[in-house]
Parts: structure tokens; C-alpha cells; sequence
């Protein structure tokens, strides 16, 4: 059979580019092997766990974890588990959400946050981190039973019973009093709600707030007690906070337009009734 001139060139880069493969895969650190395959220096550091950092101590427990894994895997394949249609089905929407992970990761690094929006947040809520505050609070899960609740509340219905009536509360149970809390429960690292915060602390003993929209449901707060705890405070000493409460906000005012921005490119439907036909 003759093979063209071009053919032949790009079977010489294939071949050359098989080559360079194995080169580098033999350059490659090997830390350990089950039958043919083999765990490169490279593939053990991206498997590390997220502030796990690689020592002498630990690193022969993670690479004993992957043989372990290893091991399993290859059974599962055996026994063609692999094929599992259901199985296939998660598989492929754990690789969109770690794509998607990967890709919101390169576009929020592009975020920046100024001194000076720090600087301006700080001067804005500054009187909230000299404060704590006791609260107590109404969670429901439907927006309609929050408003007629707040209707009642504003015609001088008791708080309390209500929360007892109604809430789903699993932190404050039965209209249970909090603590006394300060700035910074709400922090958006450890999946608090920053705007929820600010709303707590813009009220007065006694007062009532909207109903607030929150990631636990929709919320009324009333707070029962505040009081002053500092008479000043630097900057420096809650200026990571601030940063992570506008780096949060920034993230998702950016979400927000990229997905708007990619609705407008495609036609969408959804049927959710479909599901229970």
C-alpha cells in the first residue's frame, strides 16, 4: 500500500509525539506502580487534599492511598461497574462541575479589591464592630408565610409565639434567645451571609426587620439587646473580613452576568412538570 507524502508526515509526528510521551513519562519520578501503571511525583502533588502539605511523614500514607484506590478501581472495572448507566450519568455531571469549578476559579481571580472599597466599607459599618447583639429570629421556608407573619408581628402579635408556631429555627429552637454576637458571624468564608449580618446590626433593641431572604430560608430578626463592647477599632483588625465580604460580593455580581450574558446566546427550556408525568 502506497502511503502519500503527507500521510507520512503525519505519521512521523505522531510517532515522534508517542516518543516524547514516553520520554518524558520515563524523566517522571515514579513513587509507585500496581501492574502497568504507574504514580508520577506530578500526579501524587495534584491529588493532594487542600491544605494538606506533602512531608516525609505523610507522603508514604497518601501514596498507600492510592494504591488502595488503585486497587478498587481496577476490581470495579473487572466488574464492569463502569458500565453502569446511572453510574455514567453521575460521572458525566461530576466532570461539568469540576469544569465549571475551574472555570469560575479563573474568572474570579481576575477580581480585584481596591484599598480604597475597603476602606469605604469600613467607615460605612464601622459602628457595627464595636457592637454586639441578641437575637432572635422567625425561618420558614415559604415567602408568603414570612409576610403574613410580618403582618402580624407589626400588629403587635408576640414574636416568640410566633417562632414557636411557625419557625423551622434548628440553631434558635422555639423562638430561642442567641447569644450575644458580634461582626463577623456572617462571614462569607465560612458560608455566612454578610448582607443578613448587616441587617442585624442596623437595628435597635426591640426592633423588627423585613423579611430577609437568606441561604437557611426567609427570615425576620428581632433584636432583643445591644451594646457597646469597644470604643474603636483599627482597620487592620478587620480588614481580611471586609475583603472577603466584597471579594463574596463581586463573585457573585460577576456569576450573575456571566450566565446572563451566556442566556442571551442560547435558547432555553425547562420543564419541570414533565418530571412528573
Amino acid at each position: 500500500m502506497l502511503i502519500s507524502k503527507k500521510s507520512k508526515i503525519v505519521l512521523i509526528s505522531y510517532l515522534l509525539s508517542i516518543i516524547l510521551i514516553i520520554s518524558c513519562s520515563k524523566n517522571e519520578p515514579v513513587l509507585a506502580s500496581v501492574g502497568t501503571l504507574k504514580l508520577t511525583k506530578k500526579e501524587l502533588s495534584v491529588q493532594i487534599p487542600a491544605g494538606v502539605q506533602l512531608t516525609r511523614e505523610n507522603v508514604s500514607a497518601l501514596i498507600d492511598k492510592w494504591t488502595n484506590t488503585e486497587l478498587l478501581y481496577q476490581e470495579a472495572k473487572r466488574k464492569k461497574i463502569d458500565q453502569d448507566e446511572t453510574l455514567q450519568i453521575q460521572l458525566k455531571q461530576l466532570e461539568k462541575e469540576m469544569l465549571v469549578n475551574r472555570l469560575l476559579e479563573q474568572e474570579m481571580a481576575k477580581i480585584i479589591i481596591t484599598r480604597q472599597e475597603i476602606f469605604d466599607y469600613f467607615t460605612k459599618f464601622k459602628e457595627d464592630f464595636l457592637n454586639e447583639v441578641k437575637i432572635m429570629r422567625i425561618v420558614v421556608s415559604d415567602e408568603n408565610l414570612a409576610n403574613q407573619a410580618l403582618l402580624q408581628l407589626k400588629a403587635a402579635a408576640d414574636f416568640k409565639t410566633i417562632a414557636q408556631d411557625i419557625s423551622m429555627d434548628r440553631v434558635l429552637e422555639k423562638g430561642a434567645e442567641s447569644k450575644y454576637l458580634s461582626r463577623g458571624f456572617g462571614d462569607p468564608r465560612a458560608g455566612g451571609d454578610p448582607a443578613l449580618e448587616e441587617a442585624i446590626f442596623q437595628l435597635q433593641p426591640g426592633q423588627i426587620s423585613d423579611v430577609i431572604k437568606s441561604q437557611e430560608g426567609y427570615q425576620i430578626i428581632k433584636v432583643t439587646d445591644k451594646k457597646k463592647v469597644k470604643k474603636d477599632i483599627a482597620l487592620a483588625e478587620v480588614e481580611e473580613y471586609i475583603n472577603s465580604i466584597l471579594q463574596y460580593r463581586k463573585s457573585r455580581e460577576m456569576l450573575d452576568t456571566i450566565i446572563a450574558n451566556l442566556k442571551s446566546k442560547v435558547k432555553i427550556t425547562e420543564n419541570p412538570d414533565v418530571f412528573f408525568k
